[in-house]
């Protein structure tokens, strides 16, 4: 059961984010059910109405009618649809006619059931709610007016003597039809609203995950997989600012791969981007949940260890340094085996005593080159306090 749903949410999901052909189709698919729900209940109203005269309404042989056909045009639309290669033009037209014959078609069945009452209203608002969440808005309230109009028109008619007419649901003096009539009202309104809030949710549930998916884009490094340079700085500012609140320590740790120009050079850049993914993974692996690595430059990554003092901020960043030299990459010919090392920059101090989050990034960097300078794979701390004075 839940692979099903699971699976439905998926389609849903495919259709919002598809092209109007792929929307169109989904629109198809989504008006079978109140159609065979007036042919299904046409049928059953003519079967009783054998043993309970009272129920009989000769519409009943034009909702059997007009339920059956519905049905068979709009899956047949919907093959079609699918099943046809179309340009992006041809798509658009399709949508347009599929929208129009959508709204005709519901013009005849809610005059065919009855214009005023609650299955109609949950259908109107149903379908005016999931056209607005698929398609350009002007679109479908140029299509709802027109839609009202009629059905407001036709009703007027009626009202002033013009017309005969006794729709499927109207009110009936017959205890007996009454009965079945309000049945019949409660069991499609109450089959509609699950269709319509399950769309709903479906919709909802997609654009959530389109929305993470989107969030993750624009905050992680493609290459890599942790988090970009503008995230991590993000990031950065926000434990900063909690810092200087709470007076826990903060700790910034910037490290740089060493001899990686060397790696490029002389293995590759595939070589290189493989080098960099496994070192993201080796840091995230490394660090603590609530730890976060960015990567700040081209072979420089950012850590920021929030809650960490000096020292252990040290033994982090030299743990890091160890776990790097285990990396084994893939020998290529018979050049060398690669060995990768870094050099770390630590940067540790309570907020306040910082004049920034981009003052302790700066720090660090600075004790990163220091570290470059002393012979590399190593690690320098440097307090901000100290860099202040």
């Amino acid at each position: 059961m839940n692979t099903t749903i699971a699976r439905l949410y998926q389609y849903i999901g495919q259709q919002i984010n598809g092209s109007p052909r792929q929307k169109s189709v989904f629109i198809c698919w989504l008006s079978q059910p109140v159609h065979i729900l007036i042919g299904l209940g046409s049928v059953a109203g003519l079967l009783l109405s054998q043993w309970m005269t009272e129920i009989y309404n000769p519409l009943l042989w034009a909702g059997v009618l007009w339920g059956g056909a519905a049905s068979i045009f709009w899956t047949a639309l919907a093959l079609y649809g699918n099943k046809r290669e179309m340009t992006e033009a041809q798509e658009h037209r399709f949508s347009q006619q599929v929208i129009a014959l959508f709204s005709l078609s519901g013009i005849i069945s809610l005059l065919l059931v009855g214009p005023f009452n609650l299955v109609t209203g949950i259908v109107l608002t149903g379908c005016v709610l999931i056209g607005l969440l698929l398609f350009p808005a002007r679109q479908i309230t140029t299509i709802f007016a027109v839609s009202i109009t009629v059905i407001l028109a036709y009703s007027v008619v009626i009202s002033l003597g013009g017309a005969t007419y006794q729709p499927l649901l109207a009110r009936v003096y017959s205890p007996v039809a009454q009965f079945w009539y309000d049945f019949m009202a409660l069991l499609a309104a109450t089959l509609i609203v699950i269709k319509d809030s399950f769309t709903v949710a479906a919709l909802t549930d997609s654009w959530r995950h389109r929305e993470a998916q989107t969030l993750h884009q624009a905050s992680t490094d493609p290459l890599t997989g942790v988090a970009n340079r503008r995230h991590a700085t993000e990031a950065l500012e926000q434990a900063f600012r909690h810092s200087e609140i709470t007076g826990r320590p903060l700790s910034v740790v910037v490290l740089d791969l060493d001899h990686f120009k060397e790696i490029n050079d002389r293995y590759g850049h595939q070589m290189g981007d493989l080098a960099l993914q496994l070192v993201a993974r080796c840091l995230q692996d490394t660090l603590r949940d609530n730890d976060l690595v960015g990567r700040y430059g081209g072979e420089e990554f950012l850590l920021i260890l929030p809650g960490s003092d000096a020292q252990n901020a040290s033994l982090v960043a030299e743990r890091c340094a160890k776990a790097l030299r285990d990396i084994t990459l893939p020998r290529i010919n018979n050049l060398p085996e690669i060995r990768l090392t870094a050099s770390f920059g630590v940067c540790s101090e309570v907020a306040r005593g910082c004049a920034s989050a981009r003052t302790m990034v700066e720090k660090a960097d600075a004790a990163m080159y220091q570290a470059k300078h002393a012979g590399r794979d190593r690690v320098t701390l440097a307090t901000c306090m100290e860099a202040t004075a």
